[in-house]
């Protein structure tokens, strides 16, 4: 039985832990278990009285050191729990579960764990991961106002890190007899000449704590830095950071800074820190990696919170890369959203999770068709933030936009999209946001163009794995952008080459912008003329199918250039039976280059001009050659924001695809889903054709 006096402790770990509130009833009846509490709190203090009382045992809990996208007293889900049956990390006075870890745990046998550490911290140096991850790395505006230019020398600038009034790490980390005073006096008097700084801690700077030290005293001879920024990112810029128990000195020497320690911290002890307080329990020399593994991998607990899942910290680390970007981008802005039509407000807000419900303005004038009015109206200012859909043409919004330096992202739904049409105004799960242009217009370079140009995948290979295990998941599940139909087994004459051409939406945008005229049929009768003895097949896009969009070609005329035409079939069926695609831009070019297949374009899709295809044109942007794991890596894992299928929650791919598979498996098996889905496509349909229908009335008029 796990229990704990404290039910704010069992709300706040209920992802991680089912505990039972052990009540008076439960006390009066001197029930046993094992009770749980938060650290050297109350309930901590609490759960331990209660093992000694009933001769049973005691677990105390903290936030791991990977906590959240968010500081915890704003309520951010927590990604990480620490567990210590011992005593508790910071508690220097006595010994813990980690301490125990670090003394005893023979590292360097363990290949596979200090492996795990070492991916570890190079993806938190690389995406600057810290504890809570809700501050954006260092601008120009602040290195400029804290002299951190290039052309101040690294060892001239000190760093000391201010904590909280009454930090625990503080009470319990044998600090006591060390003023923040002496720590700043010793900063100063044995480094000459330097420049010293003093961080303040970031629950101070948002007014939920109060600080350890005198902050205006401490300005007499330290420089103060009382903004909020990515602690790692602002350690880069010092040599020696000073500190009494801070998470920050950790960090520090991650990044292979000198620490000195006015306290002892978890990591003070080990023989990698200057230390000016000794614990005689603390044995081994350590490297920080090892100390790392220890901390951060064998004592800490990591889950997904948006799930409820069992994760790792490699997972952890991705998921606070996903979620943080788009996070610290919009938490401070309002967004203004053009060219969204209405029944896509509802869906595109989880994506946009940070921005809250009032900060999302959707421009959707009915009649005065003066957008950029309407925008200015309700607040469009040089902080604000523009969103269009796809290309959707607002010239002067954009003009605008780039007079004011206002920043400008083009949205459009992702590769893998939903089980459903998008015409049928299904869900999406995931989309992109382009700062730079859009995929699907290779007149101008977009941001996943710029990911596939630069990224330098020889430098991370876990995110190639990542690939490898995405593309493989996709093949066994045989997962595509719609996923509407089910698998079925085909057969194609054996003595013949196999082509698919893929039909598409004529007036889609990737067409116009990424062919030179060219069509459904011209497409056709072009594939025919090049291979005369080759069995083409021709698979009509699904949104034309159903009526929603442009590109129909008569069976009659279509069957004088193919020889059959396949329609309620997943595309994986067809493409695991072919030996080529032709297409003009489809993403089918995409789906069959995963699978192995010869592709040929006659357009400029995203994922043409790589190397990977056999390209009718060329894009002298697109200058280098990439496997097809690094085409997927940029693509599907890079470039788009997902949302997770069973809560519409923020998610990396692999969540995603998981709750995707749910929901296909759930539509194509049970019975009630499938009437379900197509009542609601039918009805959906109508009401378009009673839309379009009286859009066309008013125009006439």
């Amino acid at each position: 039985m796990h229990v704990s006096t404290s039910k704010q402790l069992i709300i706040n770990t209920k992802s991680f832990l089912e505990i039972a509130y052990y009540s008076f009833i439960d006390r009066s009846l001197s029930k046993k278990g094992i009770f749980y509490g938060w650290g050297r709190k109350k309930s901590g203090l609490k759960a331990i009285e209660l093992s000694i009382k009933h001769d049973t045992s005691f677990v105390l809990l903290e936030d791991g050191f990977i906590r959240s996208v968010g500081l915890g007293v704003d309520g951010a889900s927590s990604f990480s729990l620490v567990k210590d049956d011992v005593g508790i990390y910071y508690d220097a006075t006595t010994a813990s579960r980690l301490e125990n870890i670090l003394n005893t745990y023979d590292f360097s046998s363990d290949i596979t764990l200090m492996h795990e550490s070492n991916n570890a911290i190079a993806l938190i140096k690389k995406h600057n991961i810290s504890k809570y991850n809700h501050t954006s790395s260092l601008s120009d505006d602040f290195k400029k106002k804290y002299k951190l230019t290039e052309d101040n020398l690294e060892n001239k600038k000190i760093l000391i890190v201010a904590q909280t009034f009454a930090d625990m790490s503080l009470k319990y980390g044998l600090s006591e007899k060390f003023s923040t005073d002496n720590m700043i006096q010793a900063a100063i008097d044995e480094n000459p000449g330097a420049r010293i700084y003093l961080k303040i801690h970031p629950d101070v700077l948002s007014g939920k704590k109060k600080s350890d030290i005198n902050i205006e005293k401490a300005k007499q001879n330290c420089i103060v830095i009382d903004d909020n920024v990515n602690p790692i990112s602002l350690l880069r810029y010092f040599s020696k950071i000073y500190t009494k128990t801070s998470q920050m000195g950790f960090e520090a020497l991650l990044l292979g800074k000198e620490c000195v320690c006015f306290g002892m911290p978890f990591y003070a002890g080990w023989g990698v820190t200057d230390d000016r307080v000794l614990c005689k329990r603390r044995q081994k020399t350590l490297s920080v990696e090892e100390i790392f593994a220890g901390a951060y991998i064998l004592y800490t607990q990591y889950v997904n919170p948006y799930n409820n899942t069992s994760s790792d910290i490699i997972s952890t680390i991705y998921e606070i890369i996903n979620i943080k970007k788009s996070y610290i981008e919009e938490k401070n802005h309002t967004g203004y959203f053009f060219g969204f039509s209405r029944w896509k407000h509802r869906l595109v807000k989880p994506f946009f999770s940070e921005l809250k419900d009032n900060n999302m303005i959707f421009i959707n004038p009915i009649f005065n068709k003066k957008y950029l009015d309407c925008a200015r109206k309700q607040g469009l200012n040089k902080k604000s933030h523009i969103y269009i859909w796809g290309k959707k043409e607002f010239k002067e919004v954009e003009e605008y936009a780039k007079e004011h330096n206002i920043k400008l992202f083009h949205v459009e739904d992702g590769f893998i999209r939903s089980v459903g049409l998008g015409s049928d105004l299904t869900q999406p799960y995931s989309q992109v946001v382009d700062s730079r242009g859009i995929y699907f217009d290779p007149t101008q370079e977009s941001d996943l163009e710029y990911i596939l140009n630069h990224y330098d995948f020889s430098k991370d290979i876990y995110l190639l794995d990542r690939a490898r295990k995405v593309r493989q998941y996709l093949l066994a599940k045989k997962l595509s952008k719609y996923n509407l139909f089910d698998a079925k087994e085909l057969s194609f004459p054996k003595e013949k080459k196999i082509i698919l051409v893929p039909g598409q939406v004529e007036d889609d945008a990737s067409i116009k912008l990424g062919t030179d005229g060219l069509d459904n049929i011209t497409l056709l009768i072009s594939v025919r003329k090049k291979s005369p003895n080759a069995h083409i097949i021709y698979k009509p896009h699904p949104d034309v199918l159903v009526g929603n969009r442009v590109g129909y070609i008569e069976e009659s005329i279509a069957l004088q250039y193919c020889d059959e035409i396949i329609t309620e079939v997943s595309l994986d069926s067809v493409l695991m039976g072919v030996d080529e695609v032709h297409t003009m831009t489809s993403l089918v070019g995409f789906e069959a280059l995963i699978r192995g297949k010869d592709v040929y374009t006659y357009g400029m899709p995203f994922y043409a001009g790589w190397g990977l295809s056999n390209d009718e044109q060329i894009s002298t942007r697109r200058i280098r050659n990439l496997s097809i794991d690094e085409l997927l890596a940029a693509v599907l894992i890079l470039y788009p924001k997902y949302i997770d299928p069973r809560n519409k929650k923020p998610c990396t791919i692999e969540v995603f695809l998981e709750g995707l598979d749910e929901e296909k498996e759930k539509y194509l098996n049970l019975k009630y889903v499938r009437i379900w889905v197509h009542t609601r496509n039918f009805m959906s349909r109508k009401i378009q054709v009673a839309i379009s229908f009286i859009k066309s009335t008013l125009t006439a008029a």
